[in-house]
């Protein structure tokens, strides 16, 4: 960003919208990480989703002292209901997400906006990357780096390159469009990926543009919703074939491989919960795909089963030694120009992505010349028609 860019922006309102339900331990880093954005006007709209905790009177000593605060009392209705809430209360042309237990790089505010600001109204979004944080706020690791920018449905739905709901700002148009948050994956007992959901069917209307940089802290821990496996895996299969079901002229090797990774997901969880028939039912999805991939994900699984079962008989003949430390950095001492690192696998290759690529830039082309069509074909007549509106 440069200095002429910022008396640009600066002034420009952003909501950010906060669900919180029984937040507590982690709401007041979370709510630190807003104010401390180095883009200052925020609109930002907290939403105590029913909670039982101490999260009311922690989103009370912020706003005593942060006049843009604004908190919301609701009955437990889930994330997207939530978020929903926030949304319509929101007055801000520009709307960031930020679930009540991850944190936000000083600047992600400034350079998202600074990054969807500038770009024409066919662009809606734009995303940033992560780290995975701990309990305490330390970097454990990094998030994946693949990203993509432009019309990104094909490649999004198969690489799914946000990965929380942390990392997404839209303008207020992308909700005119498209609407909210979908509630019903909730009420039907898989919640959990509405995030991925909202984020695809932004893309089946808008360009996305993305700040590749590590700009969020996603926490991980055992009270988080995505610590539920089976509802993770049932919600991401659901929000897979409600896109396809969207989208018929999705072509069928798009369609197989968006089906294959989401199964590749789900089998993931289904096995570490040792649910083998729904890790089946998975498998043979992956199979179809690619016998492989399919070979390559049932030879590592076995691996891993084998390496800690002699990894326990070991520790009973010689006692695990006192691991040191680990050299972890809080999330906020490290540089956001850091690289991050990794995102690619057997099937995440470098040329699937670049395949999706074409069929995702053919696309945008097959409506542009449709379009062109539409307006151009009259032209050839001698006598001019005027296009229908």
């Amino acid at each position: 960003m440069t200095a002429m860019e910022m008396p640009t922006t600066s002034c420009i309102q952003v909501a950010v919208i906060i669900p919180a339900y029984n937040a507590s331990r982690y709401l007041a880093h979370t709510l630190q990480s807003v104010s401390n954005q180095t883009h200052k006007a925020l609109e930002i709209v907290i939403i105590d989703d029913g909670s039982t905790d101490d999260t009311a009177s922690i989103c009370r000593r912020f706003a005593a002292d942060d006049p843009r605060i604004r908190i919301l009392s609701t009955e437990n209705r889930g994330v997207a209901a939530a978020r929903n809430t926030g949304i319509e209360v929101s007055k801000s042309a520009y709307i960031a997400f930020l679930d009540a237990d991850d944190i936000w790089h000083s600047t992600y505010v400034e350079r998202m906006l600074a990054a969807l600001y500038p770009l024409p109204d066919a662009w809606g979004a734009v995303y940033a990357l992560h780290r995975f944080i701990d309990t305490e706020g330390y970097c454990t690791r990094s998030g994946s780096s693949l990203n993509a920018r432009d019309s990104i449905l094909n490649r999004h739905l198969v690489f799914r390159f946000v990965g929380n709901g942390s990392g997404f700002m839209v303008r207020r148009a992308v909700i005119d469009k498209i609407g909210g948050y979908d509630p019903s994956y909730a009420s039907r007992g898989i919640g959990g990926c509405e995030d991925f959901d909202f984020e695809l069917r932004t893309a089946e209307h808008f360009k996305i543009e993305t700040v590749p940089l590590g700009l969020v802290g996603y926490r991980s821990h055992s009270a988080a919703m995505s610590s539920d496996r089976s509802r993770m895996a049932r919600s991401l299969l659901a929000v897979t074939e409600r896109c396809i079901a969207r989208n018929p002229q999705l072509p069928a090797f798009v369609v197989s491989c968006a089906r294959a990774s989401a199964h590749l997901y789900a089998f993931s969880k289904f096995a570490a919960l040792k649910d083998w028939p729904s890790a089946a039912t998975s498998l043979k999805h992956i199979y179809h795909h690619s016998p492989m991939v399919a070979s390559g994900v049932l030879a590592r699984l076995i691996f891993t089963k084998s390496d800690r079962a002699a990894r326990r008989a070991l520790s009973k003949i010689w006692p695990a030694r006192e691991q040191k430390q680990k050299n972890l950095r809080k999330f906020e001492e490290i540089d956001p120009l850091l690289p991050l690192v990794g995102g690619w696998s057997r099937f995440r290759t470098k040329t699937l992505l670049s395949r999706l690529s074409e069929i995702d830039r053919s696309g945008e082309c097959a409506a542009a010349t449709s379009l062109l069509g539409r307006y151009v074909a009259p032209e050839r007549s001698s006598t001019v028609k005027h296009p229908k509106v």
